[in-house]
């Protein structure tokens, strides 16, 4: 299922990153050439969750179709 425009997707490097900020303590995690100070673990755990959930597949929707018959028995 493809993205809509505008969400974020993650790599599971990223999800690593965090799961060894929330270890350590830290509240700021680097990647490459960038820096994210984070206001709390709590804030930090929060968005781990929505990673492994955009991981894991879980917060995508599934489609559910429902088909009427356009005829009648005819009594």
């Amino acid at each position: 299922m493809a993205k809509k425009p505008g969400t974020l997707t993650f790599t599971q490097q990223q999800q690593q990153d965090l799961l060894t900020a929330i270890a350590s303590g830290a509240e700021r995690v680097s990647y490459s050439d960038k820096s994210v100070e984070y206001r709390s673990l709590s804030e930090l755990r929060e968005i781990l969750a929505g990673i492994d959930a955009d991981l894991s597949g879980a917060g995508a929707r599934r489609r559910t179709f429902r088909m009427v018959a356009p005829w009648d028995k005819g009594l």
